[in-house]
């Protein structure tokens, strides 16, 4: 296994640069991980606190293990105090390991700097907290994806093997201490916890062959995995229960199809329908055409969203096989009774701001929504929707199992008069921003890995509950 050194620290995105030196006490508003940018943070993990006068001037780490100091700045975590390994640091923010030798259930963050301390600031450390490194170091788009000769990969197909790079994958066998680098020989430092990496919006996770600290680096966790089926770009872990940052693949398209096209849009909410809680409904509707080429292998056709709002439609066509996977609601969810749910149901009417300007909603009494928070668009739309015949354990929402036909050298269409059980689906979408009033989510249709039609679903979050409906 090639040893990465500290050039790749640029790469993954932990340095960054910033505004102008400031000269007073420090204050700390944000401590998030440093891939995802999730508030969910784990012992191990790399951090990014964000705040003012938090160093004299913008510094980073030349070699590990790291720095406990850089220009004038320290961050001293827990009760001890002890001084964490940092990689950057500026005015505005701080790039460093939460340490896995702090103790305790609440961690107290403070920058110290040579104008004074800032006032601690709380973290409650997770037992997981996976974050994917992206290109452009947002925490979404472009994952940051390698081939084994440490090369960009920039068109992905089932079966290669990739190289990516997270942080909050916890602790290692053997150990490490924080602020040094993953071991360049075996014993290599492997997480005592494997991660799931699930790709392509295909149901199992993918093989993975190495995962545990990269090799030379701190805090920054390498996973070597080889997705077997690729319906769509997506790629996200589950790690400990916590799911890691959705992000995107870039897929090389296949060539088992011409004349690919499509049209998809959201049938629900339209942009004069108020969501009143989160996770809301989404109700999709698409169609689909493609000529199926005479010597074509088997590829497949995803309709994307977020979450686990996606379909995904999976051809044979030596075979003359066609399978269909579509989310919709199940009987429990369609009364509007969530109280099986691993979601907490938001009323988004009882939003509040914090002193620290975080927003929270009261969740919905049993996680059932009563009736006259319904509103009849939202009726309208479940009554499109067919039953699901594949159940999911612990789901609001179940599979919609569809089978059909076709062959090499047809054409293949999915509309309201062909294929139409193939046509539209639903699922439970959390809003974006909680309690941000105007939002967007973008659906994607994808057919043979090119994508061919999106559309941006705009939505208003509150306004005045409708009156509800009968079921």
């Amino acid at each position: 296994m090639r040893a990465c050194t500290v050039r790749w620290l640029v790469i993954l995105g932990i340095v960054a640069s910033t505004s102008e030196p400031g000269v007073s006490q420090p204050t700390i508003t944000a401590v998030v991980n440093a891939a995802s940018f999730d508030a969910t943070v784990p012992r191990g993990c790399l951090i990014s606190i964000f705040g003012t006068k938090l160093a004299r001037a913008p510094a980073s780490a030349n070699s590990v293990p790291l720095p406990r100091k850089l220009e004038d700045a320290t961050v001293l975590v827990g009760d001890l105090e002890l001084a964490a390994p940092l990689y950057f640091v500026s005015p505005t923010q701080i790039n460093a390991q939460l340490p896995f030798e702090a103790l305790g259930d609440t961690l107290s963050l403070i920058v110290t700097t040579a104008e004074g301390r800032s006032q601690p600031f709380l973290v409650r450390p997770a037992a997981s907290g996976p974050g994917l490194f992206t290109r452009d170091s947002s925490g979404k788009g472009p994952v940051l994806a390698l081939t084994p000769n440490f090369q960009p990969a920039d068109a992905v197909a089932p079966g290669q093997p990739l190289i990516l790079y997270a942080t909050g994958l916890g602790p290692t066998d053997p150990p490490v201490v924080s602020g040094n680098p993953g071991a360049t020989q075996e014993p290599l430092n492997r997480v005592i916890s494997i991660p799931e990496v699930f790709a392509g919006d295909y149901a199992l996770p993918a093989p993975v062959a190495y995962a545990g600290l990269a090799p030379g680096m701190a805090g920054v966790y390498q996973i070597n995995v080889t997705p077997q089926f690729l319906a769509s770009d997506r790629l996200y872990l589950r790690s400990g229960g916590k799911l890691s940052n959705t992000v995107q693949l870039p897929l090389r398209a296949g060539q088992n199809v011409t004349n690919a096209s499509g049209t998809i849009q959201a049938v629900y909410p339209a942009a004069q329908d108020g969501v009143g809680w989160t996770p809301y409904l989404l109700v999709v509707r698409f169609t689909a055409r493609m000529d199926i080429g005479t010597a074509a292998g088997p590829f497949a056709i995803a309709v994307v969203t977020e979450g686990s709002a996606s379909a995904t439609i999976t051809i044979d066509p030596a075979n003359g096989s066609v399978e269909g996977l579509l989310p919709v609601p199940t009987v429990a969810s369609r009364n509007f009774d969530f109280s099986s749910s691993p979601d907490r149901r938001l009323d988004l009417f009882t939003c509040l701001a914090a002193g620290s300007g975080a927003m929270s909603a009261i969740p919905f009494p049993g996680n059932i929504i009563p009736l006259s928070r319904v509103s009849p668009q939202e009726l309208q739309a479940l009554q499109l929707l067919p039953l699901p015949n594949t159940p999911v354990a612990g789901s609001d929402i179940g599979l919609l199992r569809v089978q059909g036909q076709a062959q090499r050298g047809a054409t293949f269409v999915i509309d309201e008069s062909s294929n139409s059980a193939l046509s539209v689906f639903a699922a439970y979408v959390p809003v974006r921003t909680l309690c941000a009033r105007d939002q967007v989510t973008t659906l994607r249709l994808i057919i043979d890995g090119k994508q061919v039609a999106s559309a941006d679903v705009k939505y208003t979050v509150g306004g005045s509950p409708s009156l509800g409906g009968q079921l």
